[in-house]
């Protein structure tokens, strides 16, 4: 199966969501060993390589459970910069559900990139792919991915899982369990994200 050919741009002109290519294999190490984007995905290699970066990119695009995308920032000068990963995974097609991740490059922290990026990711879901269910899952310690789930976009908590993730130095780790369903994307979350943002342009 050949990489997707998706992409969505976001109706507020800062963020452009692309099928991953080879050009981002380079930053796509440097986002993912990070000790910043390591601190609570410790499962995460501390060392990887650009042909690692490759094979997993390839791998990846051949699973038909897996949508990934690179998220470009479009700066103010008219050039684009990597900005992370996100995308979903974990597709059950019988179920019309899957679960929605993203990495955001550390330096770009607190620039509102997860909230015009999930935007644009759950409105591909729901209104595009008609999925009925999204799932999130973040480590117990994450209290800022926490805080924007439950805050910023009114994420229900189904499930605290205790030692779910194995990490590198083969502890566990406790993780919480939020999701999202179609109506309420469509009744509530996809406003609330909008109003974030300051209103669609």
């Amino acid at each position: 199966m050949p990489q997707h050919s998706v992409t969505l741009e976001s109706p507020w002109k800062r963020i452009k969501l692309v099928p991953p290519s080879s050009v981002d294999d380079q930053d796509a190490v440097s986002c993912r060993t990070h000790p910043t984007t390591r601190r609570y995905l410790r499962f995460l290699p501390e060392h990887m390589t650009q042909d690692e970066a490759r094979v997993r990119r390839e791998t990846r695009a051949e699973d038909p459970r897996i949508f990934d995308l690179i998220i470009y920032l479009n700066q103010d000068n008219g050039t684009t910069r990597f900005a992370g990963f996100t995308g979903y995974f974990n597709l059950e097609e019988n179920n019309s559900s899957c679960e929605v991740g993203i990495i955001v490059s550390p330096e770009l922290h607190g620039k509102n990139i997860a909230t015009e990026t999930f935007y644009l990711v759950l409105q591909y879901i729901f209104e595009e792919k008609g999925l009925h269910r999204a799932t999130f899952r973040t480590g117990s310690d994450n209290v800022g991915m926490q805080g924007w789930l439950e805050k910023t976009a009114g994420a229900r908590l189904e499930s605290e899982e205790k030692e779910c993730w194995k990490q590198l130095d083969g502890t566990f780790q406790d993780v919480r369990g939020y999701a999202i369903l179609e109506w309420e994307w469509r009744n509530n979350v996809k406003a609330r994200l909008e109003g974030r943002m300051g209103g669609l342009p």
